[in-house]
């Protein structure tokens, strides 16, 4: 490891860079590849970092370009980002062309064009010529947004220079800054909070301008093919058909259960159509009865209702199959396709020596009676399968004479036993597309590769061909996505289940409280783009939707996770005191409830210690402490089992304030504190991603106490515990039983390591409730 460290270090990358590089698994093994492809251990830091940078953009569609773009770096040919970007750009909307044609790459990269420092004063020049109010608004004009303006007549100017000149011009006309351009700088000056609610402003007007770039089908452009061009027949074809401008599709394969990532898909497909007033399909692909069943079909059906949707249709592509063997026979009947009695193994082979197989001109008429004889269930499993005939040298391993039917003796979910005989994804998606009208066939960048194989179905099919615009998948912090790994997760029984509150399933995430509204505020959030598989949503994005949506939803009470009896020596026996408090402070027209303060009361054993410590702000011998809604009180004494406290004065100002429960209206609960469920930000980088997970993903507090008002609570109530989070009733509270599962913490700060007693044994535990200075003082606020 030293040795690659010391490489990087050669090629002119910073230290946090290669820091974050010998992390990531993929990213150092992408760069490694370069440098060994072009034979450099040691350049200078412009070429190292845009090899860098180049490595890191490259998909599994644009690998085979990867000595293409090295060469040009090396030679000095792409000599900064914006050209690497422009090369980039114009190779991911080229991934369908064998050999790249070089002027047309060059010229998209600006390949040979130097912007001369004369060049860039001329351009400033006849920039600020058209900028006339520059003399009347001075130095209160935008500096970036006369950037960005000036850098898109100079797309491949250096950064620096033309900043600096467009400085310099500006202040030739304008002239030092006046007295009077300072007072209009200060009158600009905006206090902190007012700065805030501006930049809030910005961010919402932000976020609707790209909700309309988002929604706009005349920018989802990625690249061209003269396969994907519809006819004219095929156009009226369409129109005659279908009315929608903009008909989408979400297309799941019910072979597991819809997460967070298909929440964003379901969210783009769905409100793309009802952008441009048209409808969304709701259509099984399940061409593999393998691995599907009802009860999937059945969950995501549900998810959908869950999240809000409602599919114009739903249909199955195993409704088609019917129309899918027709067209494979037709594909035959052109020469199109041949059956192949080659192992997998012995294909597979010969696929990546670029070799055909043996069976690839059997004649037509010969591959009808073996295809026919496919479907009447002569051959055994594996035996043969059918192929479409492209190109076995193809530089794309998809159209290198791809199965597009094979045999399966297992009952479809949805067919029965009426098939023997079922159609392959790529064969099946882009022909149900087409029949069923889709205008804009919108899945994941992994799916990129795959595009000059839909689109050669439909060519030789001579079928209405949809547009297809891949985006990038979701990533999210802290977790796995992978359908492979949840199934790992799953079936070794390391999480309890599909709707595990840990795991980002939408069974989940409802089961650990998220509301539809959050999950469809984070997919407007995060958006849609092109910008790669490898990028990354930190987890605290998801946290503050749901934080934001239960805000104003739920309800305010209060819960003990370790309850230890404090006894109030300076009130009577049969002391009682009712105190009015906001059910939701910020709804105030959720009116209030109603609780009672008793000689004694439970508080939790996290908030206290037998001896004190500078650091800590709970209760120990001699503090003075405040209860929510009551006042301060002093601690007395403190011992293992009980606290004695004595009521002070409102006049007393304590530092902060403790959540509590009468002992006269506690009522046993159980609560499950959740967090991450792996400690590291990447599972996927890790060898074995097992050994990532967070031990203490997953806390139940056996012995808990709530209010006895939340006696009538149903399963999926949401409410806040004051001090530890916002809670959801789980579905398995039952027969008096309740059980709260913690969504997410008050605030992202909340999550800090601390020692905590649960079920008996002293463990390191996240999200217990901690005597934090800004907290508490936030506390004090509120009293």
């Amino acid at each position: 490891m030293e040795e690659v460290q010391t490489r990087l270090q050669k090629i002119g990358l910073d230290e946090t860079t290669i820091k974050n590089t010998l992390k990531g698994k993929n990213a150092l093994k992408s760069i490694l590849q370069t440098l060994d492809l072009v034979g450099i251990n040691e350049c200078d830091k412009k070429i190292g970092n845009l090899l860098y940078e180049m490595s890191q953009n490259l998909t599994e569609a644009l690998d085979n370009r990867r000595a293409l773009l090295a060469k040009y770096i090396v030679e000095g040919k792409i000599s900064n980002k914006l050209q690497l970007e422009g090369a980039l750009e114009y190779l991911r909307t080229h991934t369908h062309l064998e050999q790249v044609p070089a002027q047309d790459f060059e010229k998209a990269a600006g390949v040979g064009i130097v912007v001369t420092p004369e060049q860039i004063k001329n351009t400033v020049a006849e920039f600020l010529q058209s900028k006339q109010d520059l003399k009347t608004i001075r130095y209160t004009y935008n500096f970036s947004e006369y950037t960005k303006q000036v850098r898109t007549l100079l797309p491949f100017a250096e950064g620096k220079l033309l900043t600096q000149e467009l400085n310099q011009q500006i202040e030739a006309i304008l002239g030092p800054k006046t007295e009077e351009d300072l007072k209009a700088a200060k009158t600009q000056t905006k206090k902190p909070q007012q700065q805030q609610q501006q930049q809030q402003q910005q961010l919402e007007q932000q976020g609707e301008e790209e909700d309309d770039c988002k929604f706009d089908i005349s920018k989802l452009v990625a690249r061209d093919l003269a396969t994907t061009v519809n006819s004219e027949q095929l156009l009226n074809w369409r129109k005659q058909n279908f009315p929608y401008e903009v008909l989408t599709r979400f297309p799941p394969e019910p072979n597991g259960y819809l997460h967070i990532g298909h929440a964003k898909s379901i969210n783009f497909n769905f409100r793309l159509a009802q952008h441009y007033k048209g409808v969304t399909y709701l259509r099984f692909d399940d061409t593999n009865p393998e691995k599907e069943c009802q009860e999937f079909i059945d969950n995501i059906k549900e998810n959908l209702r869950f999240l809000g949707y409602t599919p114009f249709k739903t249909t199955h592509a195993s409704d088609n199959f019917g129309k899918l063997y027709d067209y494979a026979v037709q594909l035959i009947q052109k020469g199109k396709a041949y059956c192949c009695f080659l192992s997998k193994e012995e294909s597979s082979k010969l696929r990546t020596d670029l070799k055909p197989s043996p069976y690839r001109d059997t004649q037509p008429a010969e591959n009808l009676e073996i295809f026919r004889k496919m479907k009447m269930g002569y051959y055994k499993e594996n035996e043969v399968c059918l192929r479409a005939k492209i190109d076995p040298t193809h530089p794309n391993p998809t159209l290198r004479d791809p199965a597009i039917f094979r045999i399966r003796f297992t009952p479809h979910p949805h067919q029965g036993d009426k098939w023997c005989i079922y159609p392959l994804y790529d064969f099946t998606h882009c022909i149900c597309d087409s029949i069923e009208g889709i205008t804009h066939s919108c899945c994941t960048l992994e799916f990129e590769v795959r595009r000059d194989l839909y689109y050669w179905f439909l060519k030789e099919l001579d079928l209405y061909r949809p547009f297809v615009w891949e985006f990038s998948r979701l990533n999210v912090s802290n977790t796995v996505l992978s359908k492979r790994k949840l199934h790992h997760l799953v079936f070794n029984n390391i999480v309890d289940g599909w709707d595990d509150p840990r795991i980002l399933t939408l069974n989940g995430l409802r089961r650990r409280g998220y509301t539809a509204d959050s999950i469809n505020k984070f997919c407007d959030l995060i958006s849609v783009t092109r910008k790669g598989n490898e990028n990354f949503i930190g987890m605290h994005v998801l946290e503050s939707c749901i934080r934001k949506d239960l805000d104003i939803k739920a309800p305010r009470t209060m819960a003990i996770l370790e309850p230890i009896v404090a006894i109030i020596d300076n009130v009577a026996e049969d002391f009682s005191e009712e105190l009015e408090v906001a059910i939701i402070p910020r709804n105030p027209q959720k009116g209030n409830r109603k609780i009672l303060l008793t000689k004694q009361v439970y508080l939790d054993r996290n908030d206290v210690r037998t001896e004190d410590h500078p650091d800590f702000w709970g209760v120990a011998p001699g503090k003075i402490i405040g209860l929510k809604q009551c006042g301060p009180f002093k601690v007395l004494s403190v011992t293992a089992n009980e606290v004695h406290l004595e009521r002070l004065g409102k006049d007393v100002k304590p530092k902060g304030f403790l959540h509590w429960l009468s002992v006269k209206e506690a009522t046993p609960c159980v609560v499950r504190l959740y967090d991450y469920l792996f400690e590291a930000y990447d599972p996927n980088e890790l060898e074995d991603y097992i050994k990532g997970i967070n031990p203490n993903s997953k806390i139940v507090c056996a012995n808990a106490l709530m209010h006895k008002d939340l006696l009538n609570s149903k399963p999926e109530d949401k409410l806040q515990f004051e001090r530890l989070g916002y809670f959801n009733l789980d579905f398995d509270s039952k027969d008096g039983k309740f059980i709260w599962n913690r969504t997410v913490t008050l605030q992202e700060k909340d999550k800090i390591k601390a020692i905590a007693q649960v079920d008996g044994k002293q463990v390191q535990k996240k999200d217990v409730p901690q005597q934090k200075k800004d907290n508490t003082k936030k506390e004090a606020k509120k009293e």
